[in-house]
């Protein structure tokens, strides 16, 4: 199952249950009707903050990996380059080892 569809059976869950107890708690209907707005304007805030931490997760996960690739990227560069430096002192070595009559 996903983040966002977790995300989401919870929040309606959440209104759900703050729905029952408003409407199952002894009180008027226009009390009742407030209760409701309040709780709905605070679920609307509380999503609203919960979407803005996750874009901006989401961000810094981007911003991570972009320079964990960067590293990857110089890291798997100057390997190379040692290998060809390598590799090319070893052909070096042979040709003056072949010349010298080893």
């Amino acid at each position: 199952m996903s983040t966002r569809s977790t995300i989401a059976i919870a929040l309606t869950a959440l209104a759900a249950g703050a729905a029952l107890g408003v409407l199952l708690a002894p009180a008027s209907g226009a009390e009742t009707r407030k209760k409701l707005a309040r709780k709905t304007s605070d679920l609307k805030d509380r999503l609203a903050e919960m979407v803005e931490e996750g874009s901006d997760l989401i961000n810094d996960l981007k911003g991570e990996a972009e320079g964990l690739a960067d590293k990857a990227k110089k890291s798997a560069s100057s390997a190379k380059e040692k290998v060809k430096d390598a590799a090319g002192e070893m052909a070096n070595n042979a040709r003056g080892a072949a010349n010298s009559g080893y």
